[in-house]
């Protein structure tokens, strides 16, 4: 079975993981699945031996299961960061030149306009309001309007092309801002996700390696991996650095 089915299967059990239960991974997802791959592997050699005192075998199906959905899960959420950063990037740089075109066609309009109090009007209300998303519309607006009175602008020799650039720019740089702040709930939803599949990951590994190190206790070296490795090397990490400010 694929991951991304194990994902399909596994959603209604993966929601149903309460919020304020949720627990967050303290090492790389990525770190972790591989973690769990290892156990699996272990527990399927040292099966009998667990099954004898007592571990039911139900969590071997799960803890494989589990794993490829939160795989999947993972990818999902660092799919949607990758393309939210693209954009950003994207936005980064397109938006001095945007803004800077946007200034000029109301600065051309002002003064092609300058002797028609309606159309005056007309622009003074599309300068209202100073946010990104005011400043894409802005330019959607400057295009409508130009079109809508161009005589007065061709009288300045100002180039019509231009409302036409100022629409496709507005459409552009309009789904780039979507893509950078749209979809929040979307966005918040795979993450949470994503959070519920490790949960549920770590509540079987934890169980399983309670059953692990109880079998194993007296096998130094089967019983490590029964353990995550990461969190070994990180509390080795946190001794060594006690111990040597000690020293100082």
């Amino acid at each position: 079975m694929s991951d991304q089915q194990d994902l399909l299967d596994h959603l209604d059990v993966i929601k149903a993981v309460p919020r304020e239960q949720i627990k967050y991974c303290d090492m790389p997802v990525k770190m972790h699945v591989n973690e769990l791959e290892n156990l699996h592997t272990r527990v399927s050699v040292d099966l009998p031996k667990l099954i004898a005192v007592g571990m039911n075998p139900d969590l071997v199906t799960k803890l494989l299961a589990y794993t490829g959905a939160l795989r999947t899960a993972e990818c999902n959420w660092t799919e949607l960061n990758t393309v939210r950063d693209d954009a950003k990037e994207a936005w980064k740089a397109e938006w001095p030149a945007f803004i800077e075109f946007r200034n000029d066609l109301i600065d051309q309009m002002d003064f092609a306009y300058r002797n028609s109090e309606p159309l005056l009007k007309k622009l003074a209300a599309i300068k209202e309001g100073d946010s990104q998303a005011d400043a894409v519309q802005d330019m959607a607006s400057l295009s409508v309007l130009g079109k809508a009175n161009l005589e007065p602008l061709e009288s300045i020799n100002f180039d019509a092309l231009l409302l036409d650039k100022a629409a496709t720019d507005a459409d552009r740089m309009g789904g780039l801002l979507g893509a950078v702040n749209g979809h929040m709930y979307v966005d918040d939803e795979i993450k949470v996700i994503r959070d519920q599949a490790y949960t549920l990951t770590k509540q079987v590994a934890d169980e399983i390696r309670k059953y692990g190190r109880f079998v194993f206790r007296n096998d130094p070296k089967i019983v490590k991996s029964y353990s995550s490795k990461y969190s070994r090397d990180k509390n080795s990490a946190y001794r060594r650095r006690l111990a040597e400010e000690a020293q100082e």
